[in-house]
């Protein structure tokens, strides 16, 4: 009975090793175009984490989002547990209006926004604008999100990330993945992103610990 059990716990150790590196299948999964790790993988082209640089995998990393209160492009407050408990949350942090390449990305996350609400998910998008740029952006992008404000860039350093960053957590604010574009701005698809989503959505620690206890009471 113990050897049994062992067996079932060195598989269900694997199946959850596994289940921690969705972004090694997201290649394969994808095949959205103009986003590194999005269209097939091939023999010698690199998965998604080398491409895109994720940083942070997995709620076992241990980071969690910081409470923060950022004003909106209407000068509004938007405060961090307003969506928590109710929503995922992706971080999309960025240069500004007068990034381009910044605006493309930002415009992918716009276009996939009933996507991301069928997840339960929420986008805030966080840059140095002030909010005559803030607002601008905002109205070139079709206000999608809260775009808010955050000149000193004191919420993407207290993750010790640099922008251009996008971070995805749960509800309860533990991060699950987060990538640095770097230079080239090599950011995940708004595609990889949603099978994140879903596969976070998937998640039952807690159910997973009570079938676990209850199965080794049986067993004793």
């Amino acid at each position: 009975m113990l050897s049994g059990l062992l067996n079932d716990m060195d598989m269900h150790s694997r199946d959850k090793e596994e289940a921690q590196h969705p972004e090694d299948t997201y290649a394969l999964a994808s095949v959205d175009s103009g986003a590194p790790g999005s269209t097939p993988r091939m023999a010698g082209t690199p998965r998604l984490s080398e491409a895109a640089r994720l940083v942070i995998r997995g709620p076992a990393s241990g980071h969690h989002l910081p409470s923060f209160t950022l004003p909106d492009s209407a000068g509004r407050p938007v405060q961090l547990w307003q969506y928590l408990q109710r929503s995922n949350v992706v971080l999309s942090f960025h240069h500004g209006v007068d990034c381009a390449a910044c605006g493309a990305m930002l415009r992918e996350l716009a276009a996939h926004r009933d996507a991301f609400l069928q997840q339960e998910t929420v986008v805030l998008a966080i840059g140095p604008d002030q909010l005559a740029e803030n607002q601008q952006l905002a109205a070139q992008l079709g206000h999608p999100f809260p775009l808010l404000s955050d000149p000193a860039g004191r919420i993407i350093a207290q993750q010790g990330l640099q922008t251009p960053s996008l971070i995805i957590a749960d509800r309860w604010g533990e991060i699950w993945a987060a990538w640095v574009g770097g230079a080239d701005h090599r950011m995940p698809s708004a595609q990889d992103i949603l099978q994140w989503l879903v596969f976070i959505e998937a998640q039952c620690p807690e159910c997973t610990m009570i079938e676990w206890t209850d199965q080794a009471e049986a067993d004793d």
